[in-house]
């Protein structure tokens, strides 16, 4: 993944909308009202690939929340969720809860036919932190793949740094430990973001993909 390029995209304008789809309603990303139980729901597609056979960026990459818990209910489908060294498999009905500081990601299942659908929340709940980090992200990697161009990880590490959500990207040794993989990752995530910002001009936030003021779709 470049550091530099590509320095900017052509962006979608998402704003106006609440359910946010991806390449031909493969994956989707809606947000519910602020004080629901939970903040929101996403799918992966089917073996965790777009229908062209390239991998889907809905399975995202193992991070970290530095502020909050994360909890997860299956809807439908079958996935695997990665929690530092333990490998667990959730179905439909059933909930997982994550602590702050340690590391995970998720996935659907290999070779799986049918999209997984999740809703998940974050406790404390910053809905607008939140939703602004899901609508740059997700949207920017959608923009980078119709263009064809790989994203910058300095725009990625601005949006997670946003989200005070350091991904999982340099190797520590296990010995260390959660926390301590947890702090050096945090580390490279700040200073790469502040780069990405004072040096190079990325954003925080685009008003194509997020706007406080804007109109949406009814919240489910």
């Amino acid at each position: 993944m470049p550091l530099f390029q590509p320095l900017q995209v052509p962006r979608t304008k998402v704003s106006h909308l609440n359910l946010i789809t991806y390449d031909n309603d493969s994956a989707i990303n809606a947000f519910y009202r602020s004080g629901t139980a939970y903040f929101g729901k996403q799918s992966v597609p089917p073996d965790n690939k777009w229908p062209d056979g390239t991998p889907s960026f809905m399975a995202p990459i193992s991070h970290f929340h530095l502020l909050q818990s994360e909890t997860f209910h299956i809807k439908s489908g079958r996935g695997i969720w990665y929690l530092a060294n333990k490998k667990i498999e959730l179905g439909e009905g059933e909930d997982i809860t994550i602590s702050p500081c340690i590391s995970h990601r998720f996935e659907n299942m290999s070779g799986s036919t049918e999209p997984l659908v999740i809703e998940y929340r974050y406790d404390p709940q910053r809905f607008a932190m939140e939703e602004r980090f899901f609508r740059n992200m997700l949207t920017y990697l959608d923009d980078c793949r119709k263009v064809e161009k790989q994203p910058s990880l300095l725009q990625l590490c601005v949006f997670l740094a946003g989200a005070w959500m350091p991904g999982d990207i340099l190797p520590v040794p296990t010995v260390a430990g959660e926390y301590v993989k947890c702090f050096v990752n945090a580390v490279f995530m700040w200073v790469l973001a502040a780069i990405g910002w004072a040096i190079f001009g990325y954003r925080i936030s685009y008003k194509e993909y997020y706007d406080p003021g804007a109109e949406r779709n009814k919240r489910s």
